[in-house]
């Protein structure tokens, strides 16, 4: 007859060629990562029942056949062999399949849930002296109690926690019939603990999927009121441009005539004609911006056009060069030679950059009059690829944490006057025009804001 050797060769690779059809089937279903719903913890455990089965009775059979088991005992050490090889892998595989994914999400659930933790683990110890207690009094009915604190990790963990759970229970069982003499055999135990290791899988299937519907719930619930808030803003924005084009014109029609009316009293003094030419300049602004706000939101498209983004940005800080010198800010535009030309609306890129360094002249505002830094905000533009890049950077307080991944949404501000509307228009201003805008790390110490510009002409989306 065959050799042991020769015996065991044969058995290893009938194992192994059995668990491989297993696990192909398995991945097919696509369960070669962590199980999240009852379907799939139903179709692992049938594969897994089903493929034990044949393993345990081929295993079996080539042992007879080699005359390594009496054929009495067959029938017995296939129901023995096939609860160990089920058991085993109901157990073990759910946590090994954790190893294929991201953790961190794990061990965050573990933070934020470690009193609790501490409770589940006192009942884990408690777990651990009944399976010694169990062992000693070779009594099968002490082990069921375990199911109590299996099951309420498993509702409040999902498959993760639940499969974690069991594999430990089973571990301190087994090392207790292991370290007590003439304790319950091990196959009587097997039974109760592959029970324990299916309930607790279901159960864990269902807490998971539960818990991902509730996920997926709040976010479509978060979607839709940041559209709400996207479209109450929208319709504000309209109709502040409504009611604000007509005495934005009538007061440009004021500056006009007191222009006019001042002509001999400007003659005497310069600095009056001076404060009117600006004054008439601004509210013009004003009125073609509130005229591009209306445009763009009746769904009109932006006016593309080339312009030089720079001679744009420095007409804006001109703008604003008095207010900076109040507020004490040192302003600096780095100008480089030979960038291109942009395809933009050249008032809604004005309406940006305003935006921007008004939000830093804001934040310098706010803070004491004598600051530990000095107040600097530096405007930079760069050619990257196709895209022309204008940096705004200030050494101001930064963003506050508690708005950072809400930044761009409407009506979210940390100033106290502020409404929370300027970065939203702004992207979206951008993003029609087939540009962006976006946030990064500040070299200055306070925030900075990067705006995309494309430099060819682009398809512009709807809003």
């Amino acid at each position: 007859g065959p050799s042991p050797w020769q015996v065991l060769a044969l058995t290893s690779l009938y194992l192994a060629a059995v668990y491989a059809c297993a696990a192909w089937a398995l991945r097919r279903r696509g369960l070669d990562r962590p199980i999240g719903t009852p379907q799939g913890a139903a179709w692992f455990a049938g594969v897994t029942a089903v493929a034990g089965g044949f393993a345990a009775a081929g295993y079996v059979a080539i042992l007879v056949s080699g005359g390594l088991l009496n054929s009495s005992e067959a029938w017995s050490s296939v129901g023995r062999y096939w609860i160990g090889d089920f058991n085993g892998i109901i157990a073990l595989t759910p946590v090994l399949l954790l190893l294929k994914v991201d953790r961190a999400p794990l061990w965050e659930e573990i933070r934020r849930h470690r009193r609790e933790l501490m409770l589940q683990a006192l009942g884990a110890v408690f777990g651990v002296a009944l399976a010694f207690a169990l062992a000693a009094a070779r009594d099968v009915r002490l082990f069921y109690p375990l199911f109590a604190p299996v099951t309420w990790v498993a509702l409040r963990h999902g498959v993760p926690g639940a499969m974690i759970s069991v594999s430990l229970v089973q571990a301190a069982l087994l090392a207790a019939l292991a370290l007590t003499p003439g304790s319950i055999p091990l196959f009587d135990v097997q039974f109760p603990l592959l029970s324990l290791g299916v309930t607790a899988l279901f159960l864990g299937a269902l807490a998971t999927q539960h818990d991902r519907a509730l996920r997926q719930m709040h976010d479509q619930d978060a979607v839709l009121q940041r559209s709400m808030r996207f479209a109450v803003a929208g319709q504000l924005a309209s109709a502040l441009t409504h009611e604000l084009n007509q005495p934005m014109t009538a007061m440009l029609s004021y500056v006009r005539s007191a222009e006019l009316m001042t002509e001999p009293l400007a003659r005497a003094d310069e600095r009056l004609a001076a404060t009117l030419r600006k004054a008439g300049e601004q509210a013009g602004r004003a009125a073609a911006v509130l005229r591009r706000l209306r445009e763009f939101y009746r769904g009109e498209g932006a006016r593309l056009e080339p312009t030089d983004a720079l001679s744009v940005c420095a007409r804006v800080a001109e703008a604003l060069r008095d207010r900076m010198r109040r507020s004490a800010v040192e302003f600096e535009l780095r100008n480089r030679a030979g960038l291109p030309s942009v395809m933009v609306d050249r008032t809604q890129l004005e309406i940006v950059i305003h935006n921007l360094l008004t939000n830093c002249l804001d934040a310098f505002d706010a803070l004491p009059a004598r600051g530990s830094r000095g107040r600097r905000i530096e405007l930079a533009a760069e050619v990257r690829g196709a895209d022309v890049l204008i940096a705004v950077d200030d050494s101001g307080p930064g963003i506050a944490p508690n708005v950072m991944d809400r930044l761009f949404e409407p009506f979210v501000t940390n100033k106290l006057t502020g409404m929370g509307l300027g970065l939203s228009l702004s992207r979206t201003f951008l993003l029609h025009q087939g540009g962006d805008l976006w946030t990064e790390p500040s070299r200055l110490g306070g925030s900075r804001f990067v705006v995309r510009l494309a430099t060819e002409p682009t398809a512009q989306t709807s809003l």
